[in-house]
This record gives C-alpha cells, structure tokens and sequence, in this order.
C-alpha cells in the first residue's frame, strides 16, 4: 500500500503572481504555438519535439473528448510543449475539468461581456480568486503544491472575435484571474458584416484588432494571435501581440500532402487528375 503520493514529472515552483498581470506576460520574447484539431497523443508529441511552445488543443471545432485531451496534455508536456484546451462556448464546467485533465492553460471562445469573463474566471482559479473545485489528479503530476500555485502557473486567455467585444475590451480583460485574450479575427470579421475571407485590408477591422491589443497591454496581461501566414505573424508581433499560433495540424497536414502530390506529378510529367 502508497503511504504517499509518488509525483510524476517535475515538480512545480511557487510563483508569486503580481495582481492583474499573468506569469507569462512578464516573460521576454516570443512564444509560439499551433492548434491541434485531430485527438491523437502521436501527434501531440512529434508537434511538441519540433518545438512549438505552446500547443492549443481544440474542442470547439476538433474532435476532441475529455480522453484524448487528457493523453494529449500530458504527451505535450513531456515532450516539451504547454498544452492548452480551447473548449466550447459558454461551457463553463469544461474550463475547470481540463484543468483538472493537466491543461496548463484554457483558452474560452466568444466572451462579449464582462460578466462572461468573470464567470470563466471563477471557474478558472481556485478560491479566493474564483471558484475552481478541489479535484483530479494534479498532484501526482505536479506536486503536493499544485491548488496553492495554480491560479498563478495556470493561464485564462478569453477570446475577443466580436465587435460587441472589441467595444468591452477594458472590462473584460481587466478582470482578475484573466491573463489574456486570443484574437478571433475571422468571427470578429463576421460580425462587422464582413465576408470571412477578404477582411485583411478593412481599416475598421484592422483597428478593432489594434484597440484590442493596446488595451490588454496596457493592462500588463497577455495578447494572442493566430496567424495564416509567416508575413501576418510579423505584422501582429509588431502590433503588440507576444504568442503568435500558426495555424493548425490539419492545416500542416493538408496543405504538405497537396504540395507533395503536385510536386511529384509535375516531377513525373503526369497529368492532373480530373
């Protein structure tokens, strides 16, 4: 019989959490990451082993259960990447059980008001800050200390992709226990009643997108984006944003296996198929 918990991996440091502003935003540099859609631990670690900082697994629009999340997160971690949980809309009770799974941070769609974010923020740090239940199996994982540090080592990036946020920006991301926002270009798009596909010239989007990441800097917190291409990555960098994902595995894995087919037709001298 275990007389005591045997903890696995390393085991967390405490570290002081300076009020309103996240751990991570305090960090130099810039971190970089990628969405996972497809829920397969193999995958998590071949993207974690080339060196994406952060991998952004995805139960919004992926496929992923609460199990392959699980394997996911902690495949990343050990493979040197901090797994994140994007989880679906207005799902409040998703935020604190990928928590409890080994998520090192949640990222929380469609938030449009302040009272929204309070909300993901009490599920998403333990009292007195918010109202996270006591469970799962973080100890065995990070260490006897896991509740009195994880509301300053664990991450809540809220996703601003509404112009309805855009407006309430200030409010949502002044409230504490939120460290973040990742941008929602296309949706933010959508709603200003533009197509989702050709809004990168629009001046009004593109200054919603500037409004946005002034004011989470200015409040010391931690700006997000994803980007579609290398060019795009340079631009939001040099508008403030400090964690630039770049699209996602489904992406990497369509986009390469067309290149390849075309590449070798052309090598072969074969037609293309009908």
């Amino acid at each position: 019989m275990i007389n005591k918990r045997k903890k696995i991996g390393e085991k967390k440091t405490s570290e002081k959490k300076i009020s309103g502003q996240s751990p991570t935003a305090k960090r130099p540099g810039i971190l970089l990451g990628m969405f996972q859609q497809m829920p397969v631990p193999a995958i998590s670690r071949y993207l974690a082993q080339q060196g994406w900082d952060w991998l952004i697994l995805d139960m919004q629009h992926g496929s992923f259960d609460y199990s392959t999340a699980y394997e996911c997160c902690h495949v990343a971690r050990h493979s040197g990447s901090k797994p994140f949980v994007r989880v679906p809309i207005g799902d409040y009770s998703a935020i604190q059980r990928v928590l409890d799974l080994g998520a090192h941070g949640v990222v929380v769609p469609m938030v449009n008001s302040r009272e929204e974010a309070e909300q993901a923020a009490h599920a998403a740090k333990y009292p007195p800050l918010g109202e996270r239940s006591r469970g799962g199996d973080a100890w065995y994982h990070f260490g006897d200390n896991y509740t009195e540090n994880a509301n300053s080592t664990t991450l809540l990036l809220l996703q601003i992709e509404h112009i309805k946020a855009v407006a309430m920006a200030e409010k949502i991301l002044a409230v504490d226990g939120v460290d973040g926002f990742l941008m929602g270009q296309v949706d933010l798009a959508l709603s200003m009643g533009l197509s989702d596909t050709h809004f990168s010239e629009n001046r009004e989007h593109q200054a919603a997108i500037q409004h946005t990441v002034d004011v989470c800097n200015s409040l010391g917190k931690l700006a997000c984006y994803n980007a579609f291409s290398e060019t795009e990555a340079q631009q939001r960098v040099r508008q403030g944003f400090r964690v630039i994902t770049y699209q996602s595995d489904v992406d990497v894995f369509c986009e390469s296996g067309r290149a390849r087919r075309d590449a070798l037709r052309r090598k072969l001298d074969l037609p293309e198929r009908a």
